[in-house]
């Protein structure tokens, strides 16, 4: 079977590309014995020198000038060819649909799924988001609603990876049901499994870029109150945090996936934790709830987004503006016993969603098309 992986960038399958979604459905579908095309979009070099005089002009920066219709239409037309140079697909993934036009790029001939973790729309909706937090001008972000919305439209079925996702694409852009399948998300396991984790303590770890999206105050706020029942408790903070000055409580900053002995060292937390907190104020589809799973960890998750869904057993859903739930949820996993128990129903969890996992229901999906296609014309 050979699978187009479309991604509007050079190189699809570059691990920085979307926290590493292309490059983890890629590996996943040659797990499971495809062979993965790639498709990007290598655009002229008069096209980002139009696009940064056109910007000068206007004042766009970073996502609005990256997005303007000059930029749009060039990849359309770079996907488009190379689409054409790859031969004969079973059928195409593709994401990132509101950067180009997708019913343009693709031949009529060759399926096309897109996978997302939500809408533009949801996003916009929520002032907590990446798209409302940057304070993008609205009309521009209605823009890349519609190119999503029309690219969505163009597709065989549209994948996502939770059922808060599908909702959107039905009741917001208008997809059928029966052309929407939820996929899950996948993600690189940890290899902080352990039989000798010490559940006497509890010792819990935050990891976030976006300190304030993933809700890092409210979760320093929850151990404070943690710590006056539990003065050995500790909190282990990665990410983009500001200077921490809290009794029990150790920053690590921002680690990158290439740092090396980075990783290292947060495989290592991981690996000795007993509580993965991360009730974000908003979050679509967080991989790192999967990666906290994988290695054997409970976690807090956020009830605000499709998070909550990624875990079944393996996490308590807390109100990501109530402290006091996040709080009391600590607290309950400071029981040992409690956090062992659900330290296996993580990993349980996390068993299910490898980014092989996502290719197959993803194959599924193609499948179910084609043979739904076939009984329509037949």
């Amino acid at each position: 079977m050979r699978v187009g992986l479309l991604y509007p960038a050079a190189d699809p399958v570059d691990p920085n590309n979307w926290s590493g979604t292309p490059a983890g459905l890629a590996q996943g579908f040659t797990d499971a014995g495809a062979e993965i095309v790639p498709i990007g979009a290598r655009l002229p070099g008069g096209v980002h020198q139009a696009v940064a005089a056109l910007s000068r002009v206007g004042g766009h920066r970073g996502a609005v000038a990256d997005r303007m219709p000059v930029k749009h239409r060039a990849r359309t037309w770079a996907l488009g060819r190379s689409l054409m140079g790859a031969g004969h697909l079973d059928f195409v993934v593709a994401m990132g649909s509101e950067m180009y036009d997708l019913a343009a790029v693709m031949d009529n001939k060759t399926p096309c799924l897109t996978y997302d973790d939500g809408t533009l729309a949801q996003m916009l909706d929520h002032p907590e988001s990446d798209i409302s937090q940057a304070g993008f001008p609205v009309r521009h972000a209605q823009t890349w609603i519609r190119h999503q919305s029309s690219s969505s439209a163009a597709a065989t079925v549209c994948c996502v990876s939770t059922s808060w996702a599908a909702e959107s694409f039905s009741s917001d852009y208008g997809i059928p049901r029966d052309r929407i399948a939820v996929v899950g998300m996948g993600h690189r396991p940890r290899t902080g499994v352990t039989a000798h984790r010490d559940w006497s303590v509890p010792k819990f770890l935050f990891v976030g870029a976006d300190w304030q999206r993933k809700n890092g105050s409210a979760v320093l706020e929850a151990f404070a109150r943690v710590r006056d029942r539990i003065p050995g408790a500790t909190l282990h903070i990665v990410g983009n945090h500001p200077p921490l000055h809290v009794p029990g409580v150790t920053g690590y900053g921002f680690i990158s996936r290439s740092d090396v002995a980075g990783q290292a060292k947060l495989d290592s937390l991981y690996a000795t934790a007993t509580c993965f907190v991360l009730p974000s104020r908003f979050d679509p589809s967080p991989i790192s709830y999967l990666e906290a799973a994988s290695a054997g960890l409970p976690v807090i998750a956020t009830s605000v987004g499709g998070a909550g869904e990624l875990l079944r057993n393996g996490a308590v859903v807390v109100d990501p503006q109530d402290t006091a739930s996040i709080a009391s949820a600590m607290l309950r996993l400071s029981a040992g016993d409690v956090a062992q128990r659900m330290s296996v129903a993580s990993v349980a969890d996390a068993a299910t969603c490898s980014w092989r996992d996502v290719a197959g229901r993803i194959t599924d999906a193609w499948a179910a098309a084609t043979i739904g296609v076939s009984g329509r014309t037949s």
